[in-house]
């Protein structure tokens, strides 16, 4: 039994771990940022005693957006309409979202500290990127009479 809960939880791993390296990979920095997500994994690991993937799936479902907006003109005029969105986007501006607001942090820590510290917050529903996605929701919202508009 503990060896099948290994084979999952490596494959939850590599699919969690480095679904988000790709999306934010550039210059092919791929080793640096595994580097990257272990040692954030040890800190959360040590701060909130729980298993690290846990609370990575658990911070990526709190802040996922459902709808946006799309620029739709129709006689002259724009409107902004809120749209559904697929999951492989909702994913993509989930990773973006947190990965900016990691950069956006303290520049004297380093960055797994400070990936830790935004999966965390994000997983205890104080972050900026959980404000972020209640804001796009808010605008969703205040624009939702001009659905009509979207074929």
């Amino acid at each position: 039994m503990e060896q099948r809960n290994t084979k999952i939880n490596a494959l939850n791993y590599k699919y969690i771990v480095l679904s988000l390296i790709k999306h934010i990979q550039r210059n092919g920095l791929k080793e640096r940022l595994e580097l990257i997500f272990k040692k954030s994994f040890s800190i959360i690991k040590k701060s909130l005693n729980k298993e690290p993937l846990v609370v990575l799936n658990r911070a990526l479902e709190n802040c996922k957006p459902f709808c946006e907006i799309k620029s739709v003109r129709i006689s002259g005029s724009n409107y902004k309409v809120p749209v559904e969105i697929s999951v492989k986007r909702q994913k993509t501006l989930v990773c973006r979202w947190i990965f900016a607001n990691t950069l956006s942090r303290s520049k004297t820590t380093e960055l797994a500290a400070n990936l830790a510290n935004e999966i965390i917050d994000t997983y205890n529903y104080s972050s900026k990127t959980i404000k972020l996605c209640e804001d796009f929701h808010k605008v969703a919202e205040s624009n939702k009479m001009y659905i009509r508009f979207y074929k």
